[in-house]
């Protein structure tokens, strides 16, 4: 069965959430959910584009200057 993993990573900086997001996704298997909290607009692009790049599925939700990033594992 899928997990759902949060991860709050606001108030943190590049590269330090993008590092964090990778160690999570080491831990984590195909199916699995990371829900990612974020403060800072450059982590919202970096976390994206490597996951995307990594050919997980990727979707972004932004309310009043944070964004949620929830990538799914392929």
């Amino acid at each position: 069965m899928a997990e759902t993993i949060s991860l709050n990573l606001r108030g943190q900086i590049c590269p330090d959430p993008l590092v964090q997001v990778q160690d999570a996704l080491k831990r984590a298997a195909a199916g699995d959910v990371l829900e990612v909290a974020v403060d800072y607009p450059l982590a919202v692009e970096n976390i994206s584009r490597w996951a995307e790049g990594q050919g997980h599925a990727v979707a972004v939700t932004q309310k009043e200057g944070e964004w949620e990033i929830r990538i799914t594992l392929a």
